[in-house]
């Protein structure tokens, strides 16, 4: 039987993920009346538990569990590296687990549960209800990396992007330039959505017209989609969430004979490799992923050790690089 299939037993019982594991694992510690209704559906439904499955209680596996978007993003790789040097110093591998198919949540987490390992750190910022209702019953610790999470019981290792980007834009402002328009992703993801709040004050508290844009991840639409709004207007500064985009808009700008900086300035909001790489160099807001990695597998050893500090907003100190595409 799918290893996900342990949520039917747990739903069809009425009772949690760790609930079903105690029953699995440690009988004794299971009422008896709860203890036969499950051991009931458990025959019922056929599941013949595998040794995954009971695995989940006793959190001896020593494996923590990466969720990942996908691998092809830079400030990842980055950010796994950091969480593997501390893994590796607590004695714990890490198994990764990339969640592409938001319409498959549940069969997903419960891949990622019946996996029998003692901790999830959670990058994926892309957040659906039925995400969160899946990790509030996850039967072990989960720390949010690089997001904030949204409930209380459930622990983040962050950096305030809001007030990231609203001090870069407060700083732009303060050198002259009005016109500064923010690019945005397609997606809706949480950290982005909270960039545009920080550049959306800067600009309000300023009087100056906020100026906003979608663009496509995808490099080939990307410039496409620059090209056409240069076509519209020529910013003072742009501010983009990713390296990525922002260089990809710098190369168009550059071929359309736009001087960067001297016309068009534009700032990134990762400080990738990529970053040092463009021409110009970009500049960027300095997030500390590796040190973020670090913190979160840190905090979760932590938990997993004492679940009585669950629930920590941890936030680390950004800081500004200043490179060749800003004056």
């Amino acid at each position: 039987m799918n290893q996900s299939k342990i949520y039917d037993i747990a739903g069809a019982a009425g009772v949690s993920l760790a609930t079903v594991s105690r029953v699995l694992n440690h009988p004794e510690k299971v009422k008896e009346s709860t203890r036969n209704k499950v051991l009931r559906i458990i025959k019922e439904k056929g599941y013949k538990p595998n040794a995954n499955a009971r695995g989940l209680a006793s959190r001896r596996s020593t494996t923590v569990a990466v969720v990942i978007p996908e691998l092809s993003r830079a400030s990842v790789a980055e950010m796994i590296q950091g969480i593997d040097e501390v893994a590796k110093k607590m004695g714990y591998t890490i198994r990764l687990f990339i969640n592409k198919d938001q319409e498959k949540e549940r069969d997903f987490w419960g891949e990622v549960i019946a996996s029998s390992v003692d901790g999830i750190l959670f990058m994926n910022d892309e957040m659906t209800k039925e995400a969160y209702q899946q990790i509030e019953h996850t039967p072990v610790p989960v720390v949010f990396v690089n997001s904030l999470s949204q409930k209380d019981t459930i622990g983040s290792v962050c950096v305030d992007y809001e007030q990231c980007a609203y001090d870069i834009t407060k700083i732009m402002i303060a050198r002259g330039n009005k016109k500064i328009v923010f690019v945005g992703t397609e997606h809706k993801y949480t950290l982005n959505e909270m960039k545009q709040k920080g550049y959306v004050r800067a600009m309000q508290e300023a009087g100056l017209p906020v100026d906003i844009i979608y663009s496509s991840g995808d490099i080939s639409k990307n410039e496409v989609f620059f090209n056409n709004e240069l076509e519209k207007r020529i910013p003072d500064v742009a501010l983009v969430v990713r390296d990525s985009m922002a260089i990809s808009f710098m190369n168009v700008a550059t071929r359309k004979g736009i001087k960067v900086p001297e016309q068009f300035q534009i700032i990134g909001m990762q400080n990738t490799r990529y970053a040092i790489l463009s021409n110009p160099k970009l500049t960027c807001t300095e997030i500390p992923i590796y040190e973020m990695g670090n913190r979160a597998m840190s905090y979760l050893t932590e938990l997993m050790r004492n679940e009585e500090s669950k629930g920590q907003k941890i936030l680390l100190p950004y800081s500004i690089v200043w490179r060749e595409s800003t004056k």
